[in-house]
């Protein structure tokens, strides 16, 4: 399967689904004016993923704001990806944000309790100049 990456922009996230390695990330903001039609590819993908998935999958989520409709799209991403997990197959979430971002942190532990998945939580370090 080929790698599957939407690069990002002011309004989309960055995506990359590597099915060789196992990692998956989304990385930036999710508020597109057509949300279906730009989550479309990454559902297809992920479909088709799931039939020889890896052994080892990590999915690691940057996400800087996401408007309601995206975290449904997130969720749902969430969801297939933890059907997954198995014996045979070890599935981790991990979900990285700012220490002060409140708002983010109450946005994975929602979608964590709503998934009933434990997540890893990193805070992201601070760049210094």
């Amino acid at each position: 399967m080929e790698l599957l990456y939407i690069p990002g922009t002011h309004d989309t996230p960055e995506i990359k689904f590597d099915s060789i390695t196992g990692k998956f990330s989304i990385i930036g903001r999710s508020y597109p004016s057509d949300t279906p039609t730009f989550y479309q590819p990454v559902n297809t993908w992920l479909n088709k993923y799931a039939l020889n998935p890896n052994k080892t999958i990590i999915f690691e989520i940057n996400v800087e704001y996401f408007h309601s409709v995206s975290v449904k799209f997130l969720t749902n991403i969430i969801k297939k990806l933890i059907s997954l997990n198995s014996a045979d197959i070890s599935v981790s979430i991990v979900w990285y944000y700012e220490e002060d971002d409140d708002d983010n942190i109450d946005l994975g532990r929602s979608i964590e309790r709503d998934t009933h998945f434990k997540f890893t939580y990193v805070i992201l370090e601070e760049e210094t100049e």
